[in-house]
């Protein structure tokens, strides 16, 4: 059986680039370009659509091997360029925020020897599994297994992500949660930043109207692992301590 624990991780390539002039169009998303110049590493992915969602490590840390002198768009191209600080090797990554979500990654492996940045054996790539992968395992009605307190819904959102609906009923926390998700391959997770917590009525009618939401704005991760049929879910909301719940599938809660 196909497990979602398989599907959930990002897919993982291997080395992405080495340092020449010019490298040859590969499978990847983007062909990248890794220089040494003047010491320095020089990195280049196409960004035709200048959409700036890319982010470059900063490397603020007083001990750091590298430095970032700098990252941004030059001629549909994001440019980093980091800079030798110390002898030392370290790996350093570019990330691709789409909305909320890192939706692919780049790491590489440096080595600064000498006051100049080499390039070490290494580096990944990393991109999130697409909506579609992800729909038939996750979509559908769950309840909580075992006990079958809490209930979940995940619809496909007709944009982007999973629209997701946890119902806790009046002995087990009382709270209706609805949000989106977006998956994130740096956190090998889903991510959301605008979750929403009703009070569940008193009489447990979920169908009524929630009115206004007692607390909204929410941010958070929620990682799944599992198979069809159920799911291992931690749930982390706004930092607090992660709450794990596994729930089966079900036609109806």
């Amino acid at each position: 059986m196909k497990t979602a624990k398989m599907i959930f991780a990002a897919t993982l390539i291997g080395v992405l680039c080495v340092t020449a002039p010019v490298l040859a169009e590969t499978d990847e998303p983007e062909s990248i370009v890794c220089n040494i110049e003047d010491g320095n590493y020089v990195i280049r992915i196409p960004d035709a659509e200048g959409d700036l969602g890319w982010v470059a490590d900063d490397m603020e840390q007083d001990d750091s091997v590298v430095k970032l002198g700098s990252a941004e768009l030059v001629d549909d191209e994001f440019v980093i360029v980091y800079e030798p600080a110390a002898d030392g090797a370290i790996t350093v990554s570019a990330k691709h925020y789409n909305g909320i979500a890192c939706d692919r990654m780049h790491t590489w492996d440096l080595r600064v020897e000498n006051g100049a940045v080499t390039e070490n054996f290494g580096g990944s790539y990393t991109e999130s599994p697409k909506d579609d992968e992800l729909d038939p395992f996750m979509t559908g009605e769950w309840v909580e297994k075992d006990t079958e307190y809490t209930g979940m819904s995940i619809e496909r959102n007709p944009e982007k992500g999973f629209d997701i609906e946890i119902v806790s009923p009046m002995t087990h926390g009382a709270y209706v949660f609805k949000t989106t998700i977006y998956f994130d391959c740096d956190r090998n997770a889903f991510v959301y930043d605008k979750g929403k917590f009703w009070d569940l009525p008193e009489d447990g009618n979920t169908e009524a109207e929630l009115g206004e939401a007692k607390i909204a704005g929410s941010t958070g991760s929620i990682s799944m692992e599992g198979d069809e049929d159920n799911l291992s879910l931690v749930w982390y909301d706004d930092g607090t301590e992660g709450e794990e719940i596994v729930f089966t599938r079900q036609a109806a809660f």
